[in-house]
């Protein structure tokens, strides 16, 4: 069925190989999967493997194993119907990590996977490397609850370089299910939030221009629209994935009007971090366990 996430094969003894004997990449997917809670293989290509033949063939080796649980998506393209992967139960519990606390079908499943889709999307701006990794660190839902932003919680916080500024980004994935008041209550959330945090703004990503429109009027009539000029955006996933720094944002502020990414990326400052999301010491970071340094990332 699709959607529906198939339970992992119980796996024959010659079959059976603990996580800590995995590869880096492999045993790097699976703390993804942890901070992400689902990914697909186009994600995990570009977030972990960097070649969609040796995703393919580990995710294949890590089903079989037990570790991992598939779903297939509804198609998008004529390519076919693409695979969605999350922790199994078995690689959970060997993890130490606890049974999973959400359901995954329907909006709540494609709210996780849009999560992930728009950090993949956000590595994917540096395709020859000239940016040197314009991710410079993601903190995920459960992490991002611990930076101190009082009384909100978005979705993912990324910090970002670009050659002509920084910034970092609260991110809001928007699945059309909020109306008017729950936008303005989370608005008025964010202003309080964000007021003495130089170089920082919240930006929602939504699936359509029509949802950037609605969000960007609401936003507008919001009480403490105008104390986040600067500061509020929305932009559609398809324009960032097909435009990257390029891509256009509405701002929710009074006056309204659009920019672009990398026009409110303009803090001077580097942003760097050790551990770079994508890059060989990130991965190498997840295989092992470690926590990035975000200190000059975040500040």
């Amino acid at each position: 069925m699709i959607g529906t996430f198939r339970p992992a094969p119980h796996p024959s003894r010659r079959r059976v190989l603990d996580p800590g004997f995995l590869g880096t990449r492999d045993r790097a997917a699976l703390e993804l999967l942890h901070r992400a809670d689902v990914a697909t293989t186009g994600q995990l290509v570009t977030l972990v493997y960097r070649r969609r033949q040796t995703a393919q063939e580990h995710l294949v080796a890590l089903y079989r194993a037990g570790w991992i649980e598939r779903a297939v998506l509804p198609p998008t393209t004529r390519g076919g119907a693409p695979l969605a992967f999350r922790l199994s139960a078995r690689a959970r519990h060997r993890l130490g990590l606890g049974p999973l606390t959400r359901g995954r079908a329907g909006t709540q499943l494609r709210h996780s996977l849009n999560v992930t889709e728009t950090i993949a999307t956000l590595v994917r701006m540096d395709p020859a490397g000239a940016m040197s990794h314009p991710v410079r660190a993601w903190l995920p839902e459960r992490a991002a609850a611990r930076v101190g932003l009082r009384d909100v919680f978005p979705d993912s916080i990324v910090a970002l370089a670009l050659p002509t500024g920084s910034g970092v980004l609260c991110l809001e994935i928007d699945q059309a299910t909020e109306h008017a008041p729950v936008i303005r209550a989370k608005l008025a959330r964010y202003e309080p939030a964000l007021r003495n945090r130089y170089g920082w703004g919240v930006l929602f990503v939504v699936e359509s221009p029509v949802r950037a429109a609605y969000l960007a009027r609401v936003g507008r009539e919001a009480e403490c629209a105008h104390r986040l000029i600067g500061k509020a955006w929305v932009t559609v996933l398809g324009d960032l994935a097909a435009e990257g720094p390029g891509a256009t944002l509405r701002q929710i502020t009074p006056g309204g009007g659009r920019t672009t990414l990398a026009a409110v990326l303009r803090d001077p400052r580097p942003r760097r971090c050790p551990t770079p999301v994508g890059s060989d010491g990130w991965i190498e970071l997840l295989a092992f366990g470690g926590a990035e340094d975000t200190v000059e990332a975040l500040a």
